[in-house]
């Protein structure tokens, strides 16, 4: 069983072709993506098409070895990247 340590932090990305996250910067330290491990859109059709938040989710591996969720928001208003959570394994540090 996986264990992760919630975020949910606003951070600055670099993307590649068709928006893939490359490298990122979470307080002031830069993180470079090794590996996109999964990528998903979701939308929520629930609300009125001018109120539903479209998110990009993104589940990556940096060159450290440290996985990491993070999403793009495209809906209404401002877009912005959030980092969601850290993934933690046996070879990742918790602070």
């Amino acid at each position: 069983m996986e264990r992760e340590r919630f975020i949910d932090e606003e951070i600055r990305v670099e993307v590649a072709e068709f928006g893939v996250p490359v490298r990122f910067v979470w307080r002031g330290e830069a993180f470079e993506v090794e590996e996109v491990i999964s990528a998903r859109r979701s939308i929520d059709l629930k609300r009125t098409w001018w109120r539903r938040r479209h998110r990009d989710h993104y589940r990556v591996r940096t060159s450290d070895g440290r996985i990491f969720d993070l999403y793009f928001h495209r809906g209404p208003g401002r877009r912005y990247w959030v980092l969601l959570r850290e993934i933690l394994t046996g070879q990742t540090r918790s602070e």
